[in-house]
């Protein structure tokens, strides 16, 4: 009796293990990616501390494309590398048109001298990275 009520308890453990390991995806994919920036309007000169609002252009390459946000990376004390982030789902329908879309994104300035912009625009055909650098005076 011992035995069978605990094939019985295992037996029903596996079978709720098992149903709930189900993947039923009808094909649903979705991943993130970089997307190439075309331009970004920022000001000449900056005060540390002060936020700005920055105006930035990404390509959104379909209509299954949507943004998911600007990743930013500082190296040393003079250069901020921007890459746009967008989120692909996989659709029947997608239109392949590309289109560039504005973005505004605040940015506090945290350098307390001059710095460098370098937005991710694409990349050669070596694959090296290309930038759209905007320089800034950081002022007093």
């Amino acid at each position: 009796m011992k035995f069978l009520s605990r094939l019985f308890i295992l037996g029903f453990l596996s079978s709720i293990v098992l149903v709930s390991c189900e993947v039923n995806d009808d094909g649903f994919f979705q991943t993130s990616q970089v997307s190439a920036i075309l331009a970004a309007n920022v000001p000449d000169t900056m005060v540390l501390g002060e936020t700005y609002n920055l105006e930035i252009t990404f390509q959104r390459d379909s209509n299954c494309h949507t943004f998911s946000s600007f990743d930013s990376a500082k190296q040393g004390d003079s250069l901020l590398f921007v890459r746009a982030i967008t989120i692909f789902t996989q659709a029947t329908n997608c239109n392949e048109e590309s289109e560039g879309i504005l973005r505004e994104v605040d940015f506090t300035n945290d350098f307390d001298s001059d710095f460098t912009f370098k937005f991710l625009s694409g990349e050669t055909s070596e694959g090296e990275p290309v930038y759209i650098d905007k320089d800034v005076v950081v002022e007093e």
